[in-house]
């Protein structure tokens, strides 16, 4: 199953590593955002099967409380991604229900082995919605 991802990283070099490797594993990017507002845009016009979504974005929203936008307004599954492990950042993010988070740095053959276990969570929640 191909999915459509859109990466929300405020971090250019993560973002297009991200990019690339996502297309590597044969999945399409439906958009790139550097903020909040540019990825509301994006899954409004894009419909990504999935949002790739860093905890520490910049501006008027930061990760967890863009995901908590996303939530209210789309079905949409997040993974986050995070440098900032602390116990407070991440149990305000597991709020959201991500479905999974992806720890930086992060490593192109790791992030191949997790992308498929994000895959599989993600068409498990299609099939249960009856979108598949």
């Amino acid at each position: 199953m191909s999915l459509k991802v859109l990466i929300v990283e405020d971090n250019f070099i993560i973002q297009m590593f991200l990019e690339s490797s996502v297309e590597d594993m044969g999945h399409s990017i439906s958009g790139l955002a550097a903020d909040s507002n540019a990825a509301m845009k994006c899954i409004g016009e894009e419909k990504p099967d999935i949002i790739f979504l860093d905890i520490g974005l910049a501006g008027a929203l930061d990760g967890i409380e863009t995901a908590k936008l996303i939530k209210s307004n789309y079905d949409i599954p997040i993974v986050f991604i995070t440098g900032n492990s602390d116990e407070d950042t991440l149990h305000r993010a597991m709020e959201t229900e991500p479905i999974y988070i992806l720890y930086k740095p992060i490593d192109e053959y790791k992030l191949a082995a997790e992308f498929e276990v994000i895959a599989n969570k993600v068409e498990i929640l299609k099939s249960r919605s009856g979108l598949s």
